[in-house]
């Protein structure tokens, strides 16, 4: 189901946007680094913004969860031309899979963009030193 556009206006982090009409929209199956994790957090921030400058238009695609506990609209994203930005954002090894039923319309199409991401050394597959899962880290674990 889709919902028009967002016509972004302010990129949050890694995995979160704020829409021009004031939606925030958290990115459906993907996991980006905390801001606090640095350099990660910043570094996957700026690959969104570079893909999707502020003024994009971006195609707002809902699955069977539409918001979440903080009042989050969850959402899969799509670039100008059809790429989808939760996949990209996975596949250039800024962010790892994150998964969460019902959510799961294009749960394969993700891991798989992880699985190669990771093999190929990516993104943060890349980096020495990134050890510290997102959710982890929010948890406290690490």
């Amino acid at each position: 189901m889709t919902s028009g556009d967002c016509v972004l206006s302010f990129v949050i982090d890694g995995d979160s946007v704020r829409c021009a009409d004031g939606r925030e929209i958290r990115i459906l199956s993907i996991d980006a680094p905390e801001m606090a994790q640095e350099p990660w957090g910043a570094r996957a921030r700026e690959e969104l913004l570079r893909v999707a400058p502020v003024n994009t238009a971006l195609e707002v695609e809902y699955d069977a969860v539409r918001v979440d506990t903080f009042d989050r609209d969850l959402a899969y994203l799509f670039l100008p031309g059809g790429e989808m930005l939760n996949e990209h954002m996975v596949a250039s090894g800024y962010a790892l899979a994150f998964v969460i039923p019902p959510n799961r319309r294009y749960a394969d199409r993700i891991e798989a963009a992880e699985a190669a991401a990771e093999a190929e050394g990516r993104g943060l597959w890349g980096e020495w030193g990134f050890t510290c899962r997102p959710v982890d880290f929010r948890q406290g674990r690490c």
